[in-house]
């Protein structure tokens, strides 16, 4: 029989289970695609896999939110940033599904869910979830008509594009919107515009009250006269004073007929918005977003005022619902309600921040635990921590200065800092010789393979609460969170799961063997009231 999670400290004790054969080189089923978004800089990091995932070459898998909204298709459902808008519950966890596009032929829906943090403003500022394709790529049965009607558009488009291209013209993308009586006012468009028209150019109806017009050799120059004598064309029609028109060229602008169909649709909301008849895309750099113009968080500052604190919430056992462990957050403390919490530390050049704000938490987790003798405490470091050199000897210093602690104190270290994991494994095997608990935060993202994860000195395993937060719905997280408890299991480690917030995911994954369970099911976290510098030395004073 294999014990679970005995380990140097003991911490975690759970019941005996069978060893079963696991694949020691073989990664978890994908059930989707891990993704972490900071709103602040728009920098958007995906997992393990994503490129591979969503049929993209490396390098053009979306680097930033406003890049990857340049795939999300219009009016086919709510995206991510609108989702995360509109969420309403206190765990700010947000559902949605949506289309995107790859290319003039390649659509696919997907299901997108996570959870937000907010900024010190109370504004979403960070989000991790989970991006899952909701269909095989191939299958086009599943595609909805609107959207099959949108690529045999697209389709002709780029044929238009590569026609002007092969003969060194330009092709001009117009889109029009006008208050009509739907389809019929589109026909009626299609007849008007015919004289401007060549071989090779294309119209279609976009919806009912929008068309676009392809016009294969009309140079960027002449764009705006081409858009004038349309917009004449159609003077008698009965909506014609409603009529608003904005274009975008190929190849001034983009190569690939959906960013072109994209940067035509934003000339005409941009000429919408201020009431201009006829607008032409502008390719220069947009005004920065209202996210990235917010004032940030001033992390040096609260460290020289000594304003970061610490808050804690329970992780409780499966069986008993008794707290085994309090988990650490940084935090704010707010006068008149509950505690600030603190999202990822932003990357400074001049200063591994990361290191002073795990530094400062290291200090305020070690007095807490120094004046709890009954409690445990989980700290997560972050992955640029966990490579500073100055970080071993920090931790050995509190631990030095407050004797016992450590057998109650459990590190908490990200998945996703493994990725080199023999490069990380010393330094791992050097804080457990310290006597602390280690933890591995994200388990089941892909970062670690089952044979790496055999020789990682850990005692316990933290199920992403992305995969968690859909287990009620979603038939794929429920075969990938098996799986990742029946490999713990077989490699005797505990496992806990995070993001818990109703009973009915509670009970099945205690059903399924985890050992610990964290969220807002079990309470939220809770700003701790650290004894001032006097209270301190006092008590040290009277030993």
């Amino acid at each position: 029989m294999a014990t679970k999670g005995q380990g140097r400290t003991g911490l975690f004790r759970g019941v005996s289970r069978s060893p079963r054969q696991a694949s020691p080189s073989v990664r978890p089923p994908v059930s989707g695609i891990v993704y972490a978004w900071d709103m602040v800089s728009d920098t958007l990091t995906w997992g393990p896999g994503a490129a591979e995932a969503l049929g993209l070459p490396s390098r053009d898998l979306p680097k930033t939110g406003q890049a990857f909204s340049w795939l999300v298709e219009p009016g086919c459902g709510l995206s991510r940033q609108d989702a995360i808008g509109m969420t309403g519950s206190p765990s700010r966890a947000y559902e949605t599904r949506y289309a995107l596009r790859f290319e003039p032929d390649r659509v696919v829906m997907v299901e997108d869910a996570g959870r937000w943090q907010q900024d010190v403003q109370g504004r979403p500022a960070y989000a991790r979830g989970q991006l899952r394709l909701d269909r095989a790529p191939g299958d086009r049965d599943l595609v909805p008509a609107m959207l099959q009607q949108r690529s045999e558009l697209l389709c002709g488009i780029q044929n238009g594009i590569n026609e002007a291209v092969r003969v060194s013209q330009t092709c001009t993308l117009i889109v029009g919107a006008l208050e009509g009586d739907g389809s019929d006012s589109a026909a009626e468009l299609a007849r008007m515009a015919r004289p401007i028209m060549r071989r090779h150019d294309l119209f279609a109806v976009l919806g009912p009250d929008r068309f676009a017009l392809a016009l294969t050799s009309c140079p960027a120059t002449e764009a705006p006269s081409a858009m004038r004598r349309l917009a004449g064309l159609m003077q008698d029609h009965p909506a014609a004073r409603s009529l608003r028109l904005g274009a975008a060229c190929a190849p001034d602008h983009t190569f690939k007929a959906p960013k072109l169909l994209r940067f035509a649709e934003q000339a005409l909301a941009s000429g919408l918005e201020r009431g201009d008849s006829c607008t032409l895309y502008d390719a220069r750099p947009s005004k920065a977003s209202r996210a990235a113009e917010q004032a940030p968080f001033d992390w040096i500052a609260a460290l020289n005022d000594r304003s970061l604190s610490l808050a804690c919430q329970p992780v409780v056992e499966t069986q008993s619902r008794a707290p085994a462990l309090m988990q650490a957050v940084a935090c704010l403390t707010h006068p008149e309600g509950d505690p600030i919490l603190l999202g990822p530390v932003p990357r400074l050049k001049e200063a591994n921040l990361a290191l002073l704000v795990d530094a400062r938490m290291l200090e305020l987790a070690a007095d807490h635990l120094n004046d709890h003798p009954g409690l445990r405490l989980a700290l997560p470091v972050s992955a640029r921590t966990l490579q500073d050199a100055e970080w071993l000897a920090l931790l050995a210093a509190h631990l030095g200065a407050r004797p016992g602690i450590e057998s109650r104190l459990v590190i908490e270290v990200p998945e996703a800092a493994l990725t080199e994991c023999r490069k990380t494994l010393g330094r791992l095997h050097a804080m457990k010789a310290l006597g602390v608990g280690l933890s591995l935060t994200g388990f089941g993202a892909g970062y670690v393979t089952p044979g790496q994860l055999r020789m990682l000195p850990v005692d316990l395993l933290k199920i992403d609460g992305v995969f968690i937060q859909p287990l009620k719905r979603s038939t794929a997280d429920r075969l990938m969170v098996r799986t990742l408890i029946d490999r713990a299991q077989h490699l005797g480690i505990a496992t806990a799961a995070e993001w818990v917030e109703d009973e009915a995911t509670a009970r099945l994954l205690t059903a399924w063997g985890v050992d610990y369970l964290q969220g807002g099911l079990f309470g939220a976290p809770e700003a701790v009231q650290q004894p001032s510098a006097l209270h301190r030395m006092l008590k040290k004073a009277r030993g």
